[in-house]
């Protein structure tokens, strides 16, 4: 009788778990939340005199998200590369606890990335202004295998001395969430895949050649996410456009290697066997000129001068695309 009975209360453990699991993504996540906002401010509270020490390390720190008066308690740590290592604020990870979702009436998605400011001046606030509109401009190309960001104005709050710093970044969509949303899984062993294999490596391509991007690569899978769609399609989602031509940040420079003098300077990268067919991907692009200048001069935050730049930037892409004129780098 008591076998019976532990091995009952087993199995319903078992069962609850297994309902749990799989109702706790269902429903509103804090990205749906803040996506749904026309101005999203929130503050983040965290020692950043600690998370200072950690630049170079992936330790994750407790913090506090605090948006008209709740607060969801959250660990937090510097991710990146370059930008970790220069910038006055380094890009983070937030990583949200479950239990303070679930008691918001929101689902377990909790692990975002965050672009943060690099340089405590205007330069700073316009480069992220640009990199947010990228986003949004490749959404425009494809607006399923991409990622959503949210703009966020956040002030930073420093518990060690209380010292506050306030600023434009990016939340970028949980990878997970973005899976789930296309119902799409990871291809986890895809590293320089051939053509034939990925369905979309000519629009990616041109994309970046349009927005001026040499830092990524389809043979590392660097800067992108490789997704099996339902279909079994396996797409690229770009991401990380901060050293692009069209966001020209100020610490942004030249590849050298690629012969690259200056961010600006576009380059067609190439990285497969086989040879690339344009015409379909060329015609899309080219398809959505007027779309996509209208959302730059759409985008509110920028300035007038920043609007005319990208604008001139673009369309002198989408003529090089449009007339074929493309060099191809292979890196």
């Amino acid at each position: 009788m008591k076998r019976f009975f532990l091995t009952s209360l087993y199995s319903l453990l078992i069962s609850c778990t297994i309902f749990a699991s799989s109702t706790e993504k269902v429903g509103s996540s804090i990205f749906d939340r803040w996506m749904a906002e026309n101005n999203t401010n929130i503050e983040l509270h965290v020692n950043f005199d600690s998370l200072e020490v950690y630049r170079r390390k992936v330790d994750f720190m407790p913090a506090q998200v605090i948006q008209n008066g709740e607060v969801l308690d959250l660990e937090v740590a510097v991710r990146g590369k370059f930008r970790r290592k220069t910038c006055a604020m380094p890009p983070l990870k937030l990583r949200f606890k479950k239990a303070g979702l679930r008691a918001a009436g929101l689902n377990t998605h909790n692990d975002f990335k965050l672009v943060t400011h690099c340089t405590n001046d205007e330069a700073g606030q316009d480069a992220l202004l640009r990199e947010q509109l990228v986003y949004e401009l490749y959404r425009t190309v494809n607006n399923e295998a991409s990622f959503r960001t949210q703009l966020l104005t956040i002030t930073y709050v420093n518990t060690a001395d209380g010292s506050t710093t306030t600023s434009y970044a990016i939340l970028i969509e949980d990878v997970d969430e973005m899976k789930n949303r296309l119902e799409a899984k990871a291809c986890n062993d895809c590293y320089n895949m051939p053509l034939s294999n990925v369905a979309n490596a000519e629009t990616v391509a041109l994309f970046q050649f349009m927005i001026g991007n040499i830092d990524y690569s389809t043979r590392m899978v660097r800067n992108l996410k490789m997704i099996t769609e339902a279909d079994g399609q396996n797409v690229f989602v770009p991401y990380d456009f901060d050293y692009t031509g069209l966001v020209n940040a100020s610490y942004a420079k030249g590849m050298s290697h690629l012969n690259q003098n200056r961010v600006t300077d576009r380059i067609l990268i190439w990285e497969f066997a086989d040879a690339p067919n344009f015409d379909d991907a060329a015609d899309h692009l080219v398809s959505l000129k007027d779309t996509l200048l209208n959302q730059v001069a759409n985008f509110d935050g920028l300035t007038e001068d920043s609007k005319k730049e990208i604008c001139k930037y673009l369309k002198s892409g989408l003529r090089q695309i449009k007339n074929g004129s493309l060099e191809i780098s292979s890196k």
